[in-house]
């Protein structure tokens, strides 16, 4: 039986964990006696529903303050001890530790699982991607991994040539995005009555962005005969949720915590961040999207706003102009503008790839079936699918206490 541990590190949004999910899916679809188990510290990993032959186990979250600077999330511990024991629950699963002690004990043994890098699209600006995994030691472990998977396409932006990934690593493989599969639920509403989906991602700093929002309704009303849902995320504050709550109650407007996914189907527009999964999820139903891209720390979403723009797939508008006479304008133009374009959509069949990749790295020699003597692979018995960097999430960087 084939054995797939992916390593899912998010302290604060959806993005690694959903597509943790996806990738498992696809891959359970392939090979349905596979085992998948995702070691993620998400606050949200309860929010996903679970798939047969795939579990969770949920580490300690760790929040990210700045570049390599991280703090304990919910425990009232030091960084470090939580660290520690997240290493020692690593420990008591894998017999190695978490992460560059597991890749140095791996790299010595005679015997061992292979193990991928799955990279986002974009990560940040290339100079501080640099600096931060040369401080790491990152791109010294990029040697140890037997592929590195880029949920992305190269014509859109050439994660290998930005972050210098070719100079150290065995193996690069370009997957197309990842979007997720499945129908959309029903939304009841009249047939003239467009509706506008509101949605954070996780939601952990989406309150601006749907404040903005409701305070721009009432001039959108005005022009359009307006319903809205907004999915506020698991992460979003219980005193942001309920002031929102509280504000919508004079609209046409419903707030609620939900995964966002299922009702992009029937939205007439959406208004989001510029994170990996809802720009994903958008052109996967080839919605008219208006994008306020995160501000910082990391540049990831102001770059991936940026480029996505350039190929007329969302509009945007930036954080620091963030207000609702604005909002309001450009959700009125985008109602009558004609994005996205078919045309420039990249490959969102990202996960069908990734699953291939791991399935193939898993096949290490011919067989002969007892059903027919047909040649079929024999499998490695255990695969390793880790995010981020090479030698993160693992804060080996600075602790905040």
């Amino acid at each position: 039986m084939t054995r797939l541990l992916i390593y899912s590190q998010d302290g604060l949004g959806l993005g690694h964990l959903r597509r943790a999910r996806n990738i498992a899916r696809e891959v359970i679809d392939r090979e349905p006696g596979c085992a998948v188990l995702v070691v993620a510290d998400s606050p949200a990993t309860p929010f996903f529903s679970s798939l047969p032959g795939v579990d969770y186990l949920k580490l300690p979250t760790i929040l990210k303050r700045d570049r390599s600077v991280w703090r304990a999330g919910s425990l009232p511990f030091q960084t470090n001890e939580v660290v520690t024991l997240r290493a020692r629950l690593m420990l008591s699963i894998m017999d190695l530790g978490e992460l560059k002690p597991l890749l140095d004990a791996a790299a010595r043994r005679k015997s061992r699982p292979r193990f991928v890098l799955g990279l986002r699209d974009i990560l940040d600006s290339p100079d501080v991607i640099h600096q931060v995994w040369t401080e790491l030691g990152a791109y010294e472990y990029l040697q140890l991994y037997d592929e590195v998977l880029i949920y992305g396409c190269r014509e859109l932006y050439d994660a290998e040539r930005a972050y210098a990934l070719s100079t150290h690593a065995r193996k690069i493989r370009y997957c197309g995005y990842v979007a997720t599969k499945g129908d959309g639920v029903e939304f009841p509403r009249a047939a003239d009555e467009p509706l506008v989906l509101v949605t954070g991602g996780g939601g952990g700093d989406a309150f601006p962005l749907v404040r903005a929002f409701l305070k721009a309704f009432p001039r959108l009303s005005r022009t359009f005969n307006l319903r809205a849902l907004i999915l506020t995320g698991p992460n979003m504050p219980a005193a942001e949720r309920e002031m929102l709550i509280g504000e919508a109650a004079a609209y046409p407007i419903e707030v609620r915590c939900e995964d966002a996914t299922p009702w992009l189907p029937q939205a007439s527009a959406v208004l989001t961040m510029a994170g990996y999964n809802s720009l994903c999820e958008v052109l996967r139903w080839q919605k008219k999207t208006l994008v306020v891209p995160r501000a910082g720390p990391s540049a990831e979403q102001r770059i991936r706003a940026e480029l996505f723009a350039e190929r007329r797939l969302i509009r945007v508008i930036e954080p620091a102009q963030l207000g609702h006479e604005i909002l309001a304008r450009e959700l009125t133009g985008l109602m009558s503008d004609d994005i996205p374009d078919p045309a420039t959509i990249p490959p969102l069949d990202g996960a069908e790839e990734a699953a291939g990749a791991i399935l193939d790295m898993t096949a290490v020699s011919p067989q002969t079936s007892h059903a027919g003597n047909r040649a079929v692979p024999a499998r490695r018995q255990q695969v390793m699918v880790i995010p981020g960097a090479p030698a993160s999430p693992s804060p080996r960087g600075q602790i905040a206490g």
